[in-house]
């Protein structure tokens, strides 16, 4: 009988550390960046394996606009984009933005093209437990909105949670700047972001953009007040 209990302790004891916890990743990119292809490259690679082994792990592509100037305006770039990179910088010490560059739950980063960085940076990320879980109900995809409500179970405090529509699969040829001439991969590119102070349970209705529903998702995490991410999930809108 004690072996048995042993046994069985040890298989409860594999089995939570099998469990994996919600990693979001935001890669800082643009297609006005000579080194960013492989950045793109990178994180689609990491949304593969997540994948494949079933693990939350979430990511985000933000196109940037600094790069514009250059001869080629990048049509997924935003100024808030921008600005949320400088935030990032802001709060970890950093002298200057750059691309690409690679955010892990808001609390570390690297260039975005360096697959062993990541690679730790999201093992590490992902045996942290998060202080929140999300659940999401109620979803409904209107001719030019979103909206579903979401719950946690614990009550926040002064955090934020963040909104991301969020589109794979897109491919352009850029004819001009530093990638001219190239066809250009991304996966998981933002097409909205609204942030809102958080609240335990909520009806969220926001604009949903133009685009193919059948490669859209939301992704929903929560920011304190140094923009450590402490809790997130994600769903596809079909």
């Amino acid at each position: 009988m004690k072996k048995l209990v042993i046994f069985s302790l040890l298989l409860w004891s594999l089995s939570l550390s099998a469990q994996r916890n919600p990693v979001v990743v935001e890669l800082f990119t643009s297609q006005g960046c000579s080194s960013c292809p492989a950045a793109d490259k990178n994180l689609t690679a990491i949304l593969q394996r997540a994948n494949e082994s079933e693990n939350p792990i979430y990511g985000l592509s933000f196109h940037v606009d600094y790069w514009n100037y250059l001869g080629w305006k990048d049509p997924y770039s935003q100024k808030a984009f921008t600005d949320r990179q400088r935030s990032y910088a802001q709060e970890m010490n950093l002298r200057s933005i750059y691309t690409p560059q690679l955010v892990v739950n808001g609390k570390t980063e690297t260039i975005g093209s360096d697959t062993d960085a990541t690679k730790k940076l999201i093992e590490h990320a992902s045996s942290q437990k998060p202080l929140y879980s999300i659940q999401i109900d109620e979803i409904a995809v209107g001719e030019n909105s979103l909206s579903f409500t979401y719950s946690l179970d614990r009550t926040p405090s002064n955090e934020i949670i963040n909104i991301a529509i969020v589109e794979k699969d897109f491919e352009n040829m850029v004819p001009r700047g530093e990638n001219g001439g190239r066809k250009l991969h991304h996966d998981n590119v933002v097409r909205s972001f609204v942030s809102k102070p958080l609240v335990q349970s909520q009806k969220v209705e926001i604009d949903l953009p133009v685009g193919n529903i059948e490669k859209t998702s939301v992704v929903v995490y929560i920011q304190d007040q140094r923009m450590h991410v402490v809790g997130a999930i994600a769903k596809t809108l079909r």
